[in-house]
């Protein structure tokens, strides 16, 4: 057994291995060649498609007849082309068309072609040609496998897809009712002509549902072909000669790599399905609205989330295979029309990998690095990964555990967006990788920051700044519901000059709704030009217009009322301004811990910020002086969901790396749970609770949370099997979140028989005892709000019958939780009904409305 070549890159950064591809010239253009097996080539380069009888007879194929298979469209572009080609060769080939789309991959059609090459007497010494894409390719293959026993093919494929995926290594098939590829057949072409000039007729969906077999193959074999995807994507996209021919190129190169290793398909080759198995079972429920390769997007992002909740691939790895996928345009969630678990996994059932009657995925170890074979996984494990909604189990004992949590997002995105301003590079280790920074990072790539490199598996991300110089984005700059990135690059937006030109921030409904006028008219006032560009619907809020005419400074009145974050995104970009700027608060600010974390972190690239009283903030201009290195804190507003889980359980659990010495003010949640009854232990760098026992109830509270309005979810999740009533205030901010938090709130506990209230500037929960409370099995709608959602899943470790809905909206702030709450504290879960599901996902927007 052959043992995997190592992989590294030139000094100019092309790709190279040990088994390098040789280069030819021919007829004055250049052709790279990578040998695959048993005499099988492919010929890359850029032209080729008239050469292609040449490359048949140079590869020793002495046929008297050839035939030509390709679909209506594709002929209709480039048959002719071949036809004559052959002509001038002297051979006047047999031509057959089939209709295009995945339907003419059946028994129909090569039964047709069949019957047609019987009819033209052709025989053993014909060869096939097949000019189109995967289905032409399969489909063409397969009946030269079977003709005569078996006649040569030469494959000249026309797509992306097929380019870098089916044309390459002999596998053929066909479809039939019980799946795709099915019935098929292993036949190596002798040769394969790819003629990077054929991608200039697909539309730039063809070309990037192509690409995701590269992406893939970069994933399982060679992480230099994936950071060469992830750093150049324009490049790719807009089929940049050099760009595109290294993806292609390397892409073949490793795939022959495979099938050099292990032609049938008995081992190393069956990774080469990573993305596949859950990919075409959701092909099969959604095609032709999806295309194979966007499947395949959405089959890796759940398999490699599948290798993280195994405990074998690192949640920056999961992003980081995420974002890419998605910078390209392809999806990474299913629709949820085609969320139909027992079709999925009915057709998952039937995947050709499954031994001994169970369900075999590729896991990856990290990125270019996967298992040899195909590992088997529990299908409940698998069903609970792609339902959208989850059954919280409360765990037979109580828990006992040590949690570490992933990076604070608001950390997070306050560095990057200071690294990316700043003069230097930095190594920043410990980023959180979720919805929220890959928005942030996808924003500032935008504006004409990066690249962004990963280093150490995908655990540094390392970053050279751009000094202040941003660029004005080509296009919007759709946010999502990411607050954070929405206010802090409101402001930023204001230090391109570009004259005439403008940045566009947008987002998604509920993003919408969330006010910010109070920051813009703050900005206006000093000098700004920004316009809300949507004044019937939005007049407060997203799509603004930010004119690219530079941030004046000077004396800024802002209210902070609203949002911490405004004070914060002033201050952020302030160093930048035109003037020194005196920022002047109106009133005293909301959550003024994250007003302090801001100028913390700023001190710490080189900006010293000078506070006079409670309201005045006074920046210098200066750049931001980037460290050589930084540790992004762990998320202590992460780290109340297993501290509450202890609390509410009776359990003793501890949150690692959070600790006294955090500058979040979430930090200070153990100290409200030590007053509900609950042993606290606290040092600088970790937290642990002990939970009363079960005999014993919670204590009811009334607490002003306004320092840690981030954790008030959790604290009223806890209150609620407290014994008396607690009152929250200090949160009116809550109301103009992701969704109104306190009305949700209010609204899911009662779905449960829990009576909870609103205050003007918080709420009521009156505590149930779990010892003689039976709840009402409810679903609870999250509104795509993580908070909701975690918050709910730890009331459901003490109380039974909580289904939680949109489950993958933790992928905001919390990736993983699901599968760290199940395999650090042991919690379970169980997929509910399938109405549970459909009504569930089904809850979108949540009530909004301003803080009264």
């Amino acid at each position: 057994r052959r043992s995997r070549p190592h992989a590294d890159t030139t000094d100019d950064g092309d790709l190279m291995s040990t088994e390098s591809p040789t280069k030819r010239r021919r007829n004055g253009g250049e052709v790279r060649v990578v040998q695959v097996i048993g005499g099988s080539e492919v010929h890359i380069g850029h032209g080729l498609l008239r050469k292609v009888p040449e490359m048949a007879l140079a590869a020793g194929i002495k046929a008297s007849r050839f035939v030509i298979v390709s679909d209506e469209t594709v002929f209709g572009l480039y048959g002719q082309t071949l036809v004559d080609a052959f002509v001038a060769a002297g051979h006047t080939p047999l031509t057959f068309q089939v209709k295009p789309g995945e339907n003419s991959k059946c028994r129909m059609y090569k039964q047709q072609i069949e019957d047609h090459m019987l009819e033209h007497r052709c025989q053993r010494d014909t060869c096939m040609v097949a000019l189109g894409g995967g289905v032409v390719g399969d489909l063409t293959g397969y009946v030269a496998a079977t003709y005569m026993r078996g006649v040569p093919v030469v494959q000249v494929p026309t797509s992306m897809m097929a380019m870098l995926d089916s044309s390459v290594g002999g596998k053929t098939a066909i479809n039939v009712p019980s799946g795709k590829n099915l019935v098929g057949a292993f036949h190596q072409p002798r040769r394969v002509v790819i003629d990077l000039e054929l991608l200039r007729s697909l539309s730039e969906r063809e070309v990037v549902e192509g690409l995701a077999e590269a992406v893939k193959m970069g994933c399982i074999r060679h992480a230099p072909l994936f950071d060469l995807l992830e750093g150049r994507v324009e490049e790719v996209k807009a089929l940049q000669p050099d760009a595109i021919e290294q993806v292609v190129t390397e892409a073949v190169r490793l795939k022959a790599e495979v099938v050099a290793l292990d032609e049938k398909e008995g081992g190393v080759r069956s990774t080469l399905n990573f993305g596949h198995t859950i990919g075409h079972a959701i092909e099969g429920l959604a095609s032709p609205q999806l295309l194979h390769g966007e499947c395949v997007s959405i089959g890796c992002v759940y398999e490699a989330v599948l290798a993280r909740d195994l405990g074998q691939l690192a949640p920056s790895a999961v992003g980081r295979i995420s974002r890419v996928f998605k910078a390209y345009g392809l999806p990474t969630t299913c629709p949820l029309k085609y969320l139909r678990l027992d079709e999925l996994m009915g057709k998952m059932a039937l995947d050709k990998k499954n031994a001994a009657g169970r369900v075999r995925v590729t896991i990856l170890k990290s990125i270019g690095s996967s298992f040899d074979h195909p590992q088997p996984v529990d299908t409940a494990l698998i069903r609970r990964l792609l339902s959208p909604s989850l059954l919280v189990l409360p765990p037979a004992a109580p828990p006992s555990g040590a949690v570490l949590v992933p990076g604070s997002k608001s950390i997070s995105n306050r560095v990057l967006l200071m690294a990316a301003m700043g003069r230097g590079t930095v190594a920043i280790r410990g980023l959180l990788q979720s919805d929220d920074t890959q928005v942030m990072i996808a924003a500032l790539a935008a504006m004409g920051a990066g690249p962004f490199s990963w280093l150490d598996g995908g655990n540094i991300l390392q970053l050279t700044g751009l000094a202040g110089k941003f660029a004005p984005p080509t296009e919007p700059l759709y946010l999502g519901n990411a607050g954070t990135a929405a206010r802090f690059l409101t402001t930023c937006a204001t230090l391109i000059h570009a004259p005439g030109a403008a940045t566009t921030l947008t987002g998604d409904g509920r993003m919408k709704q969330r006010p910010i006028d109070d920051l813009t008219a703050a900005l206006r006032q000093c000098g700004c030009s920004i316009e809300h560009t949507e004044p019937a619907t939005s007049p407060a809020s997203l799509p603004l217009r930010v004119d690219a005419s530079g941030f004046p400074g000077g004396r800024i009145e802002l209210s902070g009322r609203v949002s911490s974050q405004f004070v914060s995104s002033v201050l952020l970009s302030a160093p930048y301004a035109q003037q020194p700027v005196e920022l002047v608060l109106k009133e005293p600010p909301v959550s003024q811990s994250y007003i302090d974390m801001t100028v913390s972190l700023m001190r710490s690239f080189g900006v010293a910020v000078e506070r006079q009283g409670a309201l005045v903030y006074k920046v210098p201009r200066a750049v931001y002086a980037n460290p050589a290195s930084l540790q992004v804190e762990a998320d202590a507003s992460s780290a109340t969901y297993p501290l509450a889980i202890a609390a509410i359980t009776g359990g003793k659990v501890t949150a690692e790396t959070v600790g006294a010495d955090s500058i979040q003010g979430d930090a200070r949640f153990a100290a409200l749970l030590g007053e509900m009854g609950c042993a606290v232990q606290q040092d600088g760098t970790s937290t642990t609770v002990s939970g009363p026992p079960p005999s014993q109830r919670l204590r009811a509270v009334e607490v002003d949370m306004e320092p840690l309005t981030d954790a008030f979810m959790t604290a009223v999740a806890v209150m609620a099997v407290a014994e008396g009533t607690s009152r929250v205030t200090g949160i009116a901010n809550q109301r103009v979140k992701e969704c109104n938090r306190i009305a949700v709130m209010v609204s899911e506990l009662g779905k449960l028989g829990i009576e909870a209230g609103e205050l003007e500037d918080g709420m009521w929960v009156t505590g149930v005892d779990p010892a003689t409370f039976a709840p009402r099995p409810a679903t609870i709608a999250c509104h795509n709000d993580h908070r909701i959602a975690m918050s709910f899943a730890v009331l459901g470790a003490r109380l039974p019958g909580i289904t939680i809905g949109q489950k993958d909206c933790v992928d905001k702030t919390f990736p993983e939780f699901w599968a760290v709450m199940s395999s650090k504290l042991g919690l379970s879960y169980d997929v509910p009904p399938p109405e549970a599901c459909s009504s569930a996902a089904a809850a979108g927007g949540a009530p909004g409305g301003r803080s009264r």
